[in-house]
């Protein structure tokens, strides 16, 4: 015979109610498309979203509730309402969008500020403005989410080249990166910052990330479990990650579904069945001494800036000064190169047999450099220069791979016969102490088609033919028409304020500038 309910539980239960219908009224409850719960607060002519379960929500309806009552809510009570309202929200509320930091409506591109008065950036290539209110996408905010500074025009790239360690000839490219990162509807492109101890990489890294998603951790170690890079990725626009010594291949997967867009599956609790699906999309951007991205599909996703060592160094209160008194308006500039090449974006061409694996980006940089007065094809041969040292990177980094290009170079007219043969014939270059090296035919076929993509972008070609006699010939040769490229060394970023109409072609890049750092950055 079950117990009649208490009189506290009874109050509890009442309470509970009437904080219910005290939140109603102020709030509309709704939820996405993974069925996560959010409330919208309109205040003041504003417009604020807050997850249902977060510690924000909590903490507002605490507040609330305190102004109504002049008492404080019980955690027991407080579960009570969190949860009901979840229920309602997802049962009853409406489906909508919510997004993170970016958005793309018809109106154009959005750049949440995560500013107290809610407000967010609206650019498309008639110009840029900031909007709060109605007009606004539904953003949601994390606890670690900080603010960007109201943009303001007349601002140069200059005052960033100044304080970040970027080579000259990829300042251009590396805005094309964040200009990227601004854009909700195409994939991202995985930025892998690599340098000598003290180049400045982590300065570097950490002020790119404060001009489009600041955060109270700005820079992270790389989690050890890829489940928790899925869940860390939901709080914030860009996965950043510092100081990495390897990436395993498990890792390197999971990065390239999240930069171009994918899904991640795991489960609520370890006591249940039930399955939560991460969806995500997300621009990331990594560095470390030595080259860690080096499977061939992340590495077609990626560009890989290695940094110069420093010529003169800043202390680090002098940095934090500069940039803290420059950053709204270095972010105007940038808004200002983003409206340039949306004004240019539906004019760019290319060539198929030039189209890389990252279409969407390649258009935006051919964009961003013609609306900066650089001649067209410009951008697409510095990023096809930037991927294939890239590749020269990977590949060395394979005791296969390079023992190939080490043997080749002393037969530049290819190689053809049985796998065996080629084991053998790479065994003198075999490096002193290898343990990851094939030890049959099988194992060495395996290597060379894991390398064949990479190699072909090198402009060798891998082929096997049908097997004939109980094995397989193999045939390595070059292929004629592929030339090693450079990346034009004239081109620099921009020095522009905010009217880029009037002069495109105006460059400077780091001529009466140096590379500084914070003091012992790394």
């Amino acid at each position: 015979m079950n117990k009649p309910q208490s009189k506290a539980h009874s109050e509890q239960k009442s309470l509970a109610n009437e904080v219910i219908s005290l939140i109603i009224k102020e709030v509309e409850l709704v939820h996405d498309q993974q069925k996560e719960a959010y409330a919208l607060l309109h205040s003041g002519g504003t417009r604020k979203v807050f997850s249902i379960t977060s510690r924000s929500f909590a903490d507002w309806i605490a507040s609330k509730y305190y102004a109504s009552k002049k008492s404080a809510l019980s955690e027991a009570s407080m579960k009570t309402v969190i949860s009901t309202l979840s229920g309602k929200a997802v049962f009853e509320g409406q489906k909508v969008k919510i997004h993170t930091r970016i958005a793309k409506t018809d109106d154009g591109y959005w750049l949440d500020l995560c500013n107290d008065k809610w407000e967010a950036v609206l650019v498309n290539q008639g110009g840029w403005k900031v909007l709060s209110g109605r007009s606004v996408p539904l953003f949601a905010r994390s606890n670690s989410m900080q603010a960007i500074p109201t943009p303001m025009t007349g601002g140069a790239l200059s005052e960033l080249w100044s304080l970040v360690n970027i080579p000259r000839e990829h300042q251009l490219t590396v805005v094309a990166w964040l200009l990227e990162c601004l854009r909700e509807d195409t994939p991202h492109v995985v930025m892998e910052l690599v340098g000598e101890q003290g180049s400045a990489k982590s300065t570097t890294q950490k002020l790119l990330r404060m001009l489009i998603d600041p955060n109270t951790a700005n820079l992270r170690a790389a989690p050890k479990k890829v489940e928790d890079v899925w869940i860390g990725a939901i709080n914030s626009h860009l996965v950043s990650f510092e100081n990495i010594s390897h990436l395993g291949s498990e890792y390197q997967d999971a990065l390239c579904v999240m930069a171009t867009g994918g899904a991640h599956a795991t489960r609520t609790l370890y006591t249940n069945k039930e399955e939560v699906i991460i969806e995500l999309r997300k621009p990331i951007i990594l560095n470390g001494i030595s080259v860690n991205v080096t499977a061939q599909d992340l590495l077609d996703r990626s560009l890989h800036i290695e940094l110069p060592p420093i010529q003169t160094r800043l202390q680090s209160r002098e940095v934090e000064e500069k940039f803290a008194n420059s950053q709204a308006r270095i972010v105007g500039a940038l808004l200002d190169q983003f409206v340039g090449a949306l004004g240019t974006l539906s004019s760019v061409e290319i060539a198929d047999a030039d189209k890389p694996r990252m279409v969407d980006f390649a258009y935006l940089g051919e964009a961003l450099y013609q609306a900066n007065g650089i001649q067209a094809g410009a951008f697409v041969t510095c990023y096809r220069a930037m991927r294939q040292k890239g590749v020269h990177r990977t590949i060395e980094s394979s005791p296969i791979g390079l023992a190939l290009l080490t043997f080749l170079e002393s037969h530049p007219n290819g190689w053809n016969g049985k796998m065996i043969e080629l084991l053998a014939l790479l065994q003198p270059f075999k490096p002193t102490g290898e343990t990851n090296w094939p030890k049959s035919a099988k194992g060495m076929g395996d290597a060379l088609r894991r390398l064949s993509p990479a190699l072909r972008t090198l402009g060798i070609e891998c082929k096997a033919s049908q097997k004939t006699g109980g094995s397989i010939s193999w045939e390595i040769r070059p292929i004629p028409s592929k030339v090693s490229i450079q990346c034009p060394a004239s081109i620099a970023s921009p020095d522009l304020g905010n009217d880029m109409s009037q002069n495109p072609a105006r460059h400077s890049g780091l001529e009466g500038h140096e590379n500084h750092s914070f003091e012992g950055g790394g």
